[in-house]
This record gives structure tokens, sequence and C-alpha cells, in this order.
């Protein structure tokens, strides 16, 4: 029984070689698969399942997939940077919609500090950018589209940990930016100096530039309602209030996020000075703090627009009132005019009415009908001719 066991433990151990051989042959397959048939495979930035995108300067396209354990099969060397940090060549892991465990997994695996994963957690609405040992925070609000909410200050943050070699992002509700900036990456890649610091500032560009849509938008209704100032008519000026402090609240919000874009810009290009970034970054900061100044000044002249707007509604609003009132008064002053008219007539019914004899009654004419008849009318107009002269009516 010795032999044959020493036997049959030499053939398992031979065995399990064998089929560890073939499953490495295999996972290495997996790993080098060419960039073509992994574009084929997972670039469907359209599919409802993708939530993790994986680019890198190693390869020529950016890797979807509905996980991390589904991205790590794709691309091998994605194993090294998950569990040392180690990568050739810059990379970027953009997860949209993450769940809390993605982002504590995330965090265990990039040794993430506990206050920026928990702002991350928490959806923190504040704005700012934070320096943490080997990497820093950046959090930004992007701009708000009509179609999906109610006011800008309603949209979720855009969280990005940028590292020396490397960036983790984190979007929620809507992937636009980050598409957006992969695009940009994309149809300059042959000539741009990419770093991850280029990454983070494409970042932050996509989302101001998002901003100007709604200023223009703001800018039509401004030009529409200096407009309709002369023809809007009495009953829709109430509306027309309604909308320019609709329009004058959005203004406001929107500049209150310009301003807090201008913060992190600010604070952006000192982190940048401090790590030694290129000198091209620093210039494209300084044309994004241009950018924003520039759709500052034009929300302060649309306030002023909007403002002036209000006060002319409010003016023609007032002149409105103004004449309608008078026009009462006046109404009201002829129906006193022709009540006091009337009274003299029934004062002098009143008298005939009395127990005195009836005028007329031995008469077989009419005359003296005519004649109180007449007496009333000249009476009636001698009220009117003294009201006319009086300028009562």
């Amino acid at each position: 029984m010795g032999p044959l066991a020493g036997l049959r433990q030499l053939l398992a151990a031979r065995s399990a070689s064998w089929h560890g051989l073939c499953a490495e042959r295999e996972r290495e397959k997996a790993f080098t698969i060419p960039p073509p048939e992994v574009e084929k495979a997972y670039n469907d930035p359209e599919s409802e399942t993708a939530q993790f995108s994986f680019f890198t300067t190693q390869l020529d396209s950016v890797l979807f997939a509905p996980s991390l354990n589904s991205l790590a099969l794709v691309y091998g060397p994605l194993h090294s940077l998950l569990d040392g940090g180690e990568h050739d060549g810059l990379w970027w892991l953009d997860v949209a919609d993450a769940s809390d465990g993605d982002i504590e997994l995330l965090a265990r695996l990039f040794d993430i500090h506990p206050l920026t994963t928990e702002d991350i957690r928490i959806r923190e609405t504040r704005e700012k950018i934070e320096l943490f040992g080997p990497y820093y925070f950046v959090s930004l609000r992007p701009p708000q589209q009509a179609e999906e909410t109610a006011s800008p200050r309603t949209a979720c943050n855009v969280y990005a940990i940028v590292f020396r070699q490397g960036v983790l992002s984190f979007t929620f509700r809507s992937r636009r930016h980050t598409d957006h900036v992969r695009g940009r990456i994309k149809d300059h890649r042959s000539h741009l100096a990419l770093t991850s610091d280029w990454i983070c500032y494409a970042l932050i560009d996509d989302i101001v530039d998002g901003f100007a849509p709604l200023i223009n938008q703001v800018e039509g209704c401004v030009e529409t309602m200096e407009d309709s100032v002369s023809i809007t008519r009495p009953d829709d000026i109430g509306l027309a209030l309604q909308q320019i402090y609709k329009t004058r609240r959005q203004v406001q919000q929107i500049r209150q996020l310009l301003n807090d874009k201008t913060d992190v810009i600010r604070c952006f290009a000192r982190h940048c000075d401090i790590l030694g970034s290129t000198i091209q970054v620093v210039s494209y900061l300084s044309d994004i703090q241009d950018h924003v100044l520039t759709m500052v000044s034009n929300l302060a002249h649309s306030e002023q627009r909007l403002s002036r707007s209000q006060d002319k509604y409010l003016g023609q609003l007032s002149f409105d009132s103004t004449r309608m009132r008078n026009q009462i008064v006046a109404t009201l002053s002829r129906l006193t005019v022709i009540a006091s008219c009337i009274v003299p007539m029934q004062v002098i019914t009143g008298l005939f009415g009395m127990n005195v004899t009836v005028p007329g009654k031995n008469s077989s004419g009419l005359g003296w009908w005519f004649g109180i008849l007449g007496g009333i009318l000249a009476l009636i107009g001698l009220s009117l001719v003294i009201a006319r002269r009086t300028r009562f009516l």
C-alpha cells in the first residue's frame, strides 16, 4: 500500500501542475486580447450595464465593463494596479453610479483617505480641492440641464482622485463630462502631453463649458422679455413678472456655482505649482479662469437687464392700475350725477301721492299731465346743465 499511495500522490501533483499551467495559459491568452477585439467586446458606452471604464496609454481604446472583476479579467495589467498601484503608463479609472460597496472596495485598493471616501459616499455637494499625501481630491458640481433637474443646485458632483500616474473618478446620474473628456483625448492624443493633471483640467474645463447653454438660454429669455414690455397685455404682466423672478433666481444660482468654480480653479493652480505640473496645464487653467470671468460678467449684465425689465413691467402695471382706478372713479361719478337727477322726480311723485286733491280730476283734458311732466323734465334738464357746468359729467 505504501508504494501505491506514493504513486497516486505523484500523479495527483503532476495533474494539478498541468491544470495550473493550462489555466495560466488561458489567463494570459485572455489578458493579451488585441485592442480591436477588446474594443469590439466592451467598448459600448451606451450599454445600461456599463459602470466601469478604464483608459490607459498602453491601449488604443477605452475598456468598458459592468464590474471591476470583469474589467480585470479583460485587461490583465489591471491586477498589478489594483494590488500594488503599479502600472506602465498613464491610467484613468472612471466609475459611474458606484454603490457604497464599490466605493469602499476602491478606497481599500487605492489606499484612499477616510475623509475622501466619506465625501464620495454621502455625495458631498461642496466644491473643493484637498491634498492628501500621494493624491489630491477634487469635487466639482456640474451644471444641470433643463430636462434633468429643476435647479442647477440639485445635480450630483463629479469627484476625481488625482494621483501622479493616474486618475480615479466617480460620476453619478450622468457620464456626459467624462465621455466628453475621453473623446477629447482620442481626438488630440497624437499631439497631447497627457498627464493626470491634464485629465483633471479637462474635467474642470468641460464642466465649466457646460454652463454655456444655460447662460445662452438666460440671455434668450432676457431678450424676449425686453422686447415684450411694450406689447404685453395688462392681464399678462403678472405672468411676465413671475418669469422674471424665476430667471433672476436661476441667474443667482449659476453665478454662485461659477464663483465656487473660481475658488476651486485657484486652489488647483496652486496645487499644480506645488506638485510641479507642466506649464501647459497652468496656462490652460488661466484660460478657464478667463472663461469663468466672462460668464460671470455676462450673467451680471443679464441681471441688470432683468432688473430694468422688472422695473418697466412694474411701472406699466402701476400705470394700468392708476388708469383703471381713474376709469372706475369717473364711472361712479356719472352714476352719482344720474342718481341725483332722478331724485327730484321721486320727490315730485311723492308729493302728488299724498292726501291732496288729485290734479286734473275735474278736468277733461291732459294739459295738467303734460304740465307736470314738463316741470319734471325741466328740473332734470336744469340739473344736467348744472352738473355739466361744474364738470361732474
